[in-house]
Formats: C-alpha cells, sequence, structure tokens
C-alpha cells in the first residue's frame, strides 16, 4: 500500500518563495502518481513532508521529512522561531527523521547529493529575454540591507511586483542590470532569464554563491563586470528541472519503505 504525503506549509502566498517550492512540491508528487495532501491530518500512515520553519509533527505521520528550506533558526513561524540545526541534530524528537535540503547553500547537515533537493519553481514561459532595448537598471532589498549602490533612478522591485508576473518580466527586459542586497533571491534568477544581469551585494561570501544551483552566469559580485549568456543559463535552468525530477523519484523510494 502506498503511504500518502502530507505536506505542511503555510497558506499560498504568491511572494513567498518557499511556500511557492512546498506547493510546487505538492504538485510534482501528484504528477508522479503518488497521494499528497496539503495541511492534513488522517488515520493512516503517512509521510510528513515539514520545512524547516516547523518543530514536532502535529500530522502524527510514521514518517517525518525535514525539507531544509532556509539556513535552521533563521525563520519563524505564527512568531516562534524555528528549530536551529544543533536543535534538528540533537534533539531525540527528531532522530529517526530524513533531511532533505534545497540548496548545497543551507546544508549544514553536510547531506549527500541524493538530499539536496532543488526545486526550479519559475514559469520559464513567462519569463524569457523578450530581446528589448534596455535602458533602465531595477534594484531588490529583501531581507538584505539597501547599499545604495544602484542608480539614484533604478526602479525598486518590491513584493507587489510578484502579483503580476508579465509585468515583471517586461520590466526586468528593459533593465541591463538588477542590483541584488537580498542574501539570496529567485528573483536573480528570474532576472537572468529575461536577459537582466544580476549585481550581488548580499551577504554571501563569492565562494558560497557560488554553491548556488542555478550558478554565477549573469551574476557579477560586488560590482564586479560579468557577461550573461542567456541561451546557456536557460538550457542550465531547464536542465535542473531533469534533475529533479530524477532526484524525486529516488526521494519517493526512500520515503516509502
Amino acid at each position: 500500500m502506498r503511504k500518502p504525503y502530507l505536506i505542511r506549509t503555510p497558506s499560498w502566498d504568491i511572494t513567498s518563495g518557499g511556500i511557492r517550492v512546498m506547493y510546487g512540491l505538492y504538485a510534482w508528487l501528484l504528477m508522479k502518481g503518488e497521494i499528497a495532501y496539503l495541511n492534513t491530518k488522517i488515520d493512516v500512515p503517512g509521510i510528513g513532508i515539514y520545512p524547516e520553519i516547523y518543530s514536532g509533527n502535529d500530522m502524527g505521520t510514521a514518517t517525518t521529512v525535514r525539507y531544509i528550506l532556509q539556513t535552521p533558526g533563521v525563520m519563524s513561524t505564527m512568531g516562534q522561531p524555528s528549530p536551529t540545526t544543533n536543535e534538528f541534530k540533537c534533539d531525540p524528537q527528531y532522530k529517526n527523521d530524513k533531511f532533505y535540503v534545497f540548496s548545497k547553500v543551507y546544508d549544514t547537515f553536510g547531506v549527500d547529493d541524493d538530499h539536496i533537493l532543488f526545486l526550479p519553481i519559475l514559469n520559464l514561459k513567462i519569463f524569457t529575454d523578450q530581446h528589448k532595448k534596455r535602458t533602465k537598471t531595477c534594484y531588490l532589498i529583501g531581507k538584505g540591507n539597501n547599499q545604495s549602490k544602484h542608480p539614484k533612478d533604478s526602479i525598486e522591485i518590491t513584493r507587489r511586483f510578484a502579483q503580476d508576473q508579465q509585468a515583471l518580466a517586461d520590466l526586468l527586459n528593459e533593465c541591463e542590470i538588477l542590483y541584488c542586497y537580498d542574501r539570496l533571491s529567485a528573483l536573480m534568477d528570474i532576472a537572468r532569464l529575461c536577459g537582466c544581469k544580476v549585481n550581488y551585494y548580499g551577504d554571501f561570501s563569492q565562494n558560497e554563491l557560488a554553491k548556488y544551483e542555478t550558478g554565477m552566469n549573469g551574476i557579477g559580485f560586488m560590482g564586479d563586470h560579468t557577461k550573461l549568456q542567456t541561451d546557456i543559463f536557460r538550457k542550465h535552468y531547464k536542465g535542473m528541472i531533469e534533475t529533479f525530477s530524477k532526484k524525486l523519484d529516488k526521494f519517493i523510494v526512500e520515503t516509502q519503505l
């Protein structure tokens, strides 16, 4: 008998990358033919999947998976801080849990490559290079600090832009450079898919940032000049979708044991 997957996640918010990943995982499991539910407790043995913001196992599943989407302890839910890496490793309640990590940059557990589960969630039909003339620049502060490295006439990309993805794509197609002060954002990938280079001013070191699965194509670190090869980046992103599909097959085999 196949065990159902019970996915714990906050309510849908298009502006939250983490929530979109959890809903994306739900959709992928359904596409693979598995039974999956969101925020549901049922009276049969199931497999709970929790992002790192949740402690405990409130869905009462026999098998529990921790999907680490961010450095543990950084985010919170309902005002409660998420468990730290040390708590996950040392608290007896987590000793039998299976750990998967969204990206190598957040891997504080030392998992093997099969347990790095990067899920590409971007719409490749919307986010594409329209080959427009680029006369603008834009910037993203996000959870970072505004270091004012961008030109004075740059357009700030706020959370409202996520509400209209086509408008966001159209803007990025008019921009030459996105100045990113956030630590890490899917907007860096969106920009490059749209043909817009990224100047990164977040708090990752260059070596840390280079671990990110989407790579450094088109990213200038702290003002370094760089070249964006949009077609190569798009091909790489599509390849990551195929990689995720194969890794999810292994995920299903391991969690169904």
